[in-house]
């Protein structure tokens, strides 16, 4: 089945309904200097939350929008997500970043996003595949979020391309939600597809909140497309 990620969490009972709802990755920016300050989450939260996937089997996905990586080890050692999500462009994970995760953290995944702005995003996959664990495709650069959350697809043939020219699992962002994500499951067949602008309600002052219906209408689709193309 095409594993369905939902960002971005913060606070326990939204990530319980989000959970509920069929995500099988929950992703929240912890306590950091980087992102908005009105989506980053403080540490006991985050410890509740992720205490509540661990015993659902749920992965959870610690997402970095800052470029100290000091800062970041600090971070992954205190909250011990399954998986960091390195999302900016002043920074981008490599080889040295994977090893010393590796040794120092072991058990913990590596996800590097990668910014889908034209064809030369296939070798900056194949790069990054040759060290990280996980690589996500996304939609847009922001000063405050890195890469992503514009809400806007891209060209699903380069994501086609970036499929088929690695060997370690992709997952599908940018303006993906309960309108879209079966036709691109069907195109792109993805490992995971992943949510955050279609599955939320954004406000003016900063505040994000999750809109549980159409999460679960968006894993309900996914899974059911899955499902009918033997994923």
């Amino acid at each position: 089945m095409v594993v369905k990620q939902i960002y971005s969490i913060v606070n326990y009972n939204e990530a319980v309904q989000v959970m509920d709802a069929g995500a099988d990755h929950i992703g929240l920016v912890p306590m950091q200097s980087g992102g908005v300050p009105a989506h980053r989450v403080p540490y006991d939260v985050v410890d509740k939350i992720y205490g509540e996937a661990k015993a659902r089997g749920v992965k959870t996905v610690a997402i970095m929008l800052n470029k100290d990586v000091e800062e970041m080890f600090f971070i992954v050692k205190r909250i011990k997500p399954d998986i960091v999500h390195i999302a900016g462009m002043d920074y981008t994970a490599d080889q040295a970043f994977a090893d010393r995760l590796h040794k120092e953290c072991p058990g913990v995944k590596l996800m590097q996003a990668i910014l889908v702005d034209g064809p030369g995003a296939v070798d900056r996959a194949k790069e990054y595949a040759k060290y990280c664990d996980f690589l996500l495709t996304d939609t847009g650069l922001a000063k405050d979020t890195g890469i992503g959350a514009s809400g806007k697809t891209h060209d699903w043939d380069i994501d086609v391309q970036i499929v088929n020219a690695v060997n370690v699992p992709v997952i599908i962002a940018g303006g993906l939600g309960p309108d879209n994500v079966e036709e691109c499951i069907r195109t792109i067949k993805p490992y995971g597809v992943d949510s955050l602008s279609k599955t939320s309600f954004k406000f003016n002052d900063g505040v994000i909140e999750k809109n549980i219906p159409a999460v679960k209408e968006f894993c309900e689709k996914a899974d059911k497309t899955s499902k009918e193309l033997g994923l």
